[in-house]
């Protein structure tokens, strides 16, 4: 395989993943439409969906519990 080739499929890839990147801000996008969060609870949302902390997964649910006494919703 040549340079060229070489480069013309890092390319490729580059664009595929700004492709998906695309496509998962649009999914996260329709969510916090559907869910409408407040802002600890999208970033949080953001964090868990988009970055992959998984750790997060144990803030969700008290999050969505207590929106309405959340700070941020006043």
């Amino acid at each position: 395989m040549t340079i060229e080739e070489e480069l013309d499929l890092i390319k490729k890839a580059k664009v595929s993943v700004a492709e998906i990147d695309l496509k998962k801000q649009k999914i996260f996008e329709d969510l916090v439409g559907q869910i409408k969060p407040s802002g600890r609870l999208e970033s949080t949302v953001w964090d868990y969906v988009m970055a992959g902390i998984n750790c997060y997964e144990y803030e969700l649910k008290p999050l969505l519990q207590n929106r309405k006494k959340n700070l941020d919703d006043e």
